[in-house]
C-alpha cells in the first residue's frame, strides 16, 4: 500500500476501498515485513470486516446505546434540569452518557469551564452548587464500584485508540501507565497484534477491536462491534469505554495541536518498546 501521510507528516487512514485493496493483497502475499506497514495492514483487517452503514437512520437504529428516558435517568434530574435551562432540551449524547451519572456530571462541568459565560447563565448559582456536591458524591461511589473496569485495560484502550488518531504523544503516556498497571512488557509489544494474539483474551480483543474503530478516520464503529461488546462488558461498561476513548480523543487534538514536548522517560520507554510497531516521536521531540 502506498504511503498516507498528512500534511504534517503524521499516518492517517487510508479510505475504505484501499482498505480493501491492502487486506486483499497482504493475505495473498502474506507481507507484512514493514512495521508501519504491518499497523495499516492490521486496520485494514480490523474495518472491513462488515460493509459500511450509509443511511444516518440506519446508524441510529442499529449502533451505540438507547438513550435513556427522563423517568429511567431519575438520578441526574438536576443535571437535565440545568441543560435545559441552557438549550431547551437535553442532548441524546448526554442521555446515553447518564448510565454514569459521575462522568456525565463531570462532562457537564468541564462545558460549563470551558463555553460557559457569566453573562449567558440562565439558572441560578445554587443549581451549580448542587451539582459540584452531587460531582463529589457520585465520582466517589464511581470510584468505589466493584464494576468499574481495570485502569490496564483502560490504558490499552487508550494506547490504541490514540494509534489510530496517530497521537503520538498519548501513545507514549498509555503504553508507560499500561506498564505501571502490571501489564508484562509482552503483551504491551504486541498490543498492535492483539486481535491474533493469545495474550489478550476475548473481552480485551472486543474492546481494543471497539477502540481501533473509535479512533479511525471517519469513525469505524459498526452495530457489530457493539454486538460483541454486549458478550462481554455491562452498558455502563461500554458507557465507561466510551468515556475512555472520548477523552483521548481530546487529549489527542490537545497534544497534537500544541506538539506537547514529550518527557524524555516516556519517550526512551515508547522507543524501546514500541518502535517495531512503527511508533516515532515526530513533532514531540
Amino acid at each position: 500500500m502506498n504511503s498516507h501521510h498528512s500534511s504534517s507528516g503524521y499516518p492517517v487512514m487510508p479510505s475504505r476501498s484501499e482498505l480493501v485493496h491492502t487486506s486483499a493483497t497482504t493475505i495473498a502475499n502474506n507481507d507484512d515485513s514493514n512495521a508501519n506497514q504491518r499497523v495499516w495492514n492490521f486496520c485494514a483487517a480490523a474495518l472491513i470486516l462488515r460493509p459500511p452503514i450509509t443511511h444516518p437512520s440506519e446508524v441510529l437504529m442499529t449502533t451505540g446505546l438507547k438513550p435513556l428516558t427522563d423517568a429511567e435517568a431519575r438520578e441526574v434530574e438536576l443535571v437535565f434540569r440545568l441543560t435545559k435551562s441552557h438549550l431547551g432540551f437535553v442532548p441524546n449524547s448526554m442521555r446515553t452518557m447518564a448510565r454514569q451519572p459521575a462522568i456525565l456530571s463531570s462532562f457537564t462541568l468541564m462545558v460549563g469551564n470551558i463555553l460557559g459565560q457569566p453573562s449567558d447563565a440562565k439558572s441560578p448559582i445554587w443549581l451549580g452548587i448542587r451539582l459540584v456536591i452531587k460531582n463529589v458524591i457520585w465520582s466517589l461511589r464511581n470510584m468505589r464500584s466493584k464494576d468499574r473496569l481495570p485502569l490496564a485495560l483502560k490504558n490499552l484502550v487508550a494506547h490504541v485508540t490514540s494509534g489510530a488518531a496517530g497521537c503520538r504523544y498519548c501513545q507514549a503516556h498509555t503504553i508507560g501507565e499500561a506498564r505501571d498497571q502490571g501489564v508484562p512488557i509482552e503483551k504491551l509489544e504486541a498490543v498492535w497484534e492483539f486481535d491474533r494474539s493469545d495474550l489478550f483474551d476475548e473481552a480485551e480483543k472486543s474492546a481494543l477491536r471497539f477502540a481501533l474503530a473509535a479512533g479511525s478516520h471517519p469513525n469505524g464503529v459498526t452495530a457489530d462491534h457493539f454486538a460483541d461488546l454486549r458478550k462481554h462488558y455491562t452498558e455502563d461498561q461500554i458507557v465507561e469505554l466510551g468515556a475512555t476513548i472520548a477523552l483521548f480523543g481530546f487529549l489527542n487534538r490537545w497534544n497534537d495541536t500544541f506538539a506537547t514536548t514529550l518527557e524524555p522517560e516516556s519517550a526512551a520507554f515508547a522507543n524501546q518498546h514500541l518502535s517495531a510497531s512503527g511508533w516515532e516521536i515526530g513533532k514531540h521531540g
